[in-house]
């Protein structure tokens, strides 16, 4: 029996992923060093402490990264609260993200969208909520028109379309409560591979430090594993 030189680990692809994920919030964590916006906490795996006894448990599970911007990191007290998910693959790193890859995002998504409309409000969620998928993929042409056609409320045809219905069939909801929910969905993607974004994280680390790169690397895993969950918010949003 010939063992196919393409297949993937499933092992490593799940420590990759989960690595992806310590290296990039790593990362922005490294930005609360730096007053360059008003992120003020970061969750990881979940929301902050005052608010994860609170909400639903699709709201805590589909949060990889909580980004906290304003005065404190509690959503009646932040000015935007970022929910990130990160979705890393090997096998299909070449190809396009479609709605059909990312469906339980989106359900999870729009189970916290409504989590949070019930326990806040409607305009609260509206001003301040922003859901955002990152990924080390391309992103489908047609999945970023479909989000934005139904965000807007415009007619879609073709594979647009398509992927237009998926999501309504994911998210379970219509009308202006569909178009209010697809405002809240950015899709990143090419945020770098679990190598780049690991030796972008290592060299900030060194550069901010006369120290030799032992201590940075040191420095670096103290990071990639911290103790504690902290919190911190998004962009200036009016």
């Amino acid at each position: 029996m010939v063992r196919s030189s393409s297949r993937i680990d499933k092992v490593r692809a799940s420590r990759d992923g989960h690595e992806f994920h310590e290296a990039w919030t790593a990362r922005k964590a490294l930005s609360l060093v730096l007053p360059t916006d008003d992120l003020v906490g970061i969750a990881v795996e979940g929301l902050s402490p005052s608010e994860q006894t609170l909400a639903s448990a699709e709201t805590v599970d589909v949060a990889d990264l909580v980004l906290y911007y304003g005065k404190h990191p509690t959503f009646e007290t932040a000015r935007i609260v970022a929910i990130l998910q990160f979705k890393y693959s090997i096998r299909s790193k070449s190809v396009p993200l479609r709605v059909s890859d990312a469906k339980e995002t989106i359900q999870k998504f729009a189970a916290a969208f409504r989590d949070y409309q019930k326990r806040f409000g409607k305009s609260a969620v509206e001003k301040k909520l922003v859901f955002e998928v990152i990924t080390n993929r391309p992103i489908s042409t047609t999945f970023e028109k479909a989000i934005q056609g139904l965000a807007l409320g415009h007619r879609l045809k073709g594979d647009a379309r398509t992927q237009a219905q998926q999501f309504i069939s994911a998210c379970q909801l219509v009308g202006n409560e569909l178009a209010a929910f697809a405002r809240k969905i950015t899709i990143v993607g090419f945020a770098s591979n679990l190598r780049e974004s690991k030796h972008e994280l290592s060299r900030l680390l060194a550069d901010w430090s006369p120290a030799p790169d032992a201590l940075a690397r040191a420095r670096l895993g103290a990071i990639r594993q911290p103790k504690g969950r902290q919190q911190r918010p998004y962009p200036h949003r009016k």
